[in-house]
């Protein structure tokens, strides 16, 4: 087990486009911030939001109430012009930051979490070369794997052996040939139901960004996990 700090956050910026996937982004989910040094445009979070971070040690991991500063800031983009953004500023280093979810404080039954931030997580690498990675879990492991379609996409799906569930479809390539391989960033049971929950994001090389948290509970029939925040969107004054 390794520690790293981030979180994912649902909401779609009105003025630029998102991240090449098969699926809209959810701007009604409750919001999650994994990377808090981007550049997010002004007014991409609610500033009387109540957050609480997810932080990893050696001696694992614990959710807790944090504070998260919100400030305006300003950039030049690729017009030469200056663009509001917000900066975001939290307690220490989490890895990831929950916005307004109803997640019980203390210590978090945590099997993966990756490190150092925003690198690459060795079950992304596993899921580019082998197509799959096995998260065991007790009696229960969850495999996550794609599927290449041939219009060029990617499907991934996650099982217990049992139940197959479609989780999200993603380009081949990113817009200039990048890996769009998820990363997973945490994996354990974050909402104390004894089954696994998942937190990735979605890579981008044309300063976007998808990043997810997947719940175990209330994923309802014949289902092993629900989509339940998401953050996702472009880098506000970023691009050539």
């Amino acid at each position: 087990m390794r520690g790293t700090a981030v979180a994912v956050i649902g909401i779609a910026f009105a003025s630029i486009a998102a991240p090449a996937l098969s699926q809209t982004p959810d701007s009604n989910l409750p919001r999650l911030v994994i990377a808090t040094g981007r550049q997010y445009a002004q007014g991409s979070f609610p500033r009387a939001a109540k957050w609480q971070g997810l932080y990893c040690d050696k001696s694992g991991c614990e959710l807790k109430p944090t504070q998260l500063r919100i400030t305006t800031a300003s950039a030049r983009n690729v017009l030469d012009e200056d663009e509001a953004l917000d900066a975001l500023t939290p307690d220490g280093a989490p890895l990831v930051l929950f916005a307004d979810m109803a997640l019980n404080a203390g210590k978090v039954v945590s099997w993966y979490w990756a490190n150092p931030v925003g690198a690459e997580s060795s079950p992304g690498l596993r899921l580019a070369k082998l197509g799959k990675w096995v998260m065991p879990w007790g009696t229960r492991p969850l495999t996550l794997s794609w599927v290449k379609t041939p219009e060029g996409y990617k499907r991934y799906h996650v099982s217990d052996g049992t139940t197959k569930q479609f989780l999200f479809s993603v380009e081949s390539e990113s817009h200039y040939g990048g890996d769009t391989t998820p990363i997973i960033h945490w994996v354990g049971d974050l909402d104390g139901d004894g089954m696994l929950d998942l937190v990735l994001s979605i890579p981008d090389d044309n300063c976007g960004f998808d990043e997810r948290l997947y719940l175990s509970s209330g994923a309802g029939d014949g289902k092993l996990l629900r989509k339940a925040a998401q953050l996702a969107g472009r880098e506000a004054a970023c691009g050539c």
